[in-house]
């Protein structure tokens, strides 16, 4: 990760809104899940609380796990929040890297409406992993909304690799696909064959980023959904793909 060092903590990025269309897919398929419960997970011990700001003045809630000089940045579907991500988080932890989950804005203690402007939650929480912890890798992973906002910024904010589960094409103004186009950030796709239309997408993705790696999984889960059939292998693979990208 080359960022400059700003020693403040208030961050930018530019992600848009989301389309009806794609809105109702992502929310049908985020139910497929053996625990489609929207609530929240308590506070994973020997975790810290962190709270960073946007460039347009929203107040991002996250935690962070563990520590070292590489970062996982993991970055919540539409419908869950970042405690979606705290099994994996803590797997992270357990073998050497600092992970940061965060509610976008709207969700959990985040302010903000749901579901606009993710990019610039997510600039915000690449540049607090830069800055605050200090680390000089970041890869991002993200589930469905999450990870077609990681496709959109990779190049322009210099993270090192990023793994999307499950990701749309377009969210809101992200165009995924057209980001990927001339993406030269590594690319790691995962999709359940079962889950369409999100199967077909990635197929998309694939045949548009030149840097990309692909895995399909049996069944029908979405996003982080995705953990509840196939825990220690999808686990496993990002664990592999993150230290692949990063030694």
């Amino acid at each position: 990760m080359k960022y400059c060092a700003i020693a403040f903590v208030s961050l930018i990025l530019i992600f848009p809104a989301c389309s009806n269309e794609v809105s109702k897919v992502i929310d049908s398929n985020t139910g497929n899940s053996q625990d489609s419960s929207e609530e929240s997970l308590g506070k994973p011990e020997g975790t810290e609380v962190v709270r960073f700001t946007t460039e347009d003045g929203e107040n991002i809630s996250g935690l962070t796990f563990g520590a070292g000089d590489i970062g996982i940045v993991l970055a919540h579907m539409r419908g869950r929040d970042q405690s979606s991500w705290y099994t994996f988080a803590q797997k992270a932890k357990e073998s050497g890297y600092v992970a940061l989950t965060f509610d976008f804005r709207g969700y959990g203690e985040s302010t903000g409406t749901k579901d606009k402007r993710i990019d610039r939650d997510l600039e915000a929480a690449v540049r607090y992993m830069s800055i605050v912890e200090n680390v000089r890798k970041v890869v991002i992973i993200g589930a469905s909304m999450g990870g077609a906002a990681a496709i959109e910024i990779a190049d322009e904010y210099n993270v090192d690799a990023v793994a999307a589960l499950s990701p749309p094409i377009t969210f809101g103004r992200i165009d995924a696909l057209e980001a990927a186009s001339s993406m030269r950030t590594p690319l790691f796709l995962v999709v359940a064959e079962n889950d369409p239309p999100f199967n077909s997408y990635v197929n998309s993705f694939r045949s548009t980023a030149s840097a990309s790696r692909f895995l399909t999984m049996t069944g029908n889960q979405h996003g982080t959904n995705l953990f509840a059939d196939h825990e220690e292998e999808l686990t496993e693979q990002l664990l592999a793909f993150v230290y692949a990208h990063t030694r």
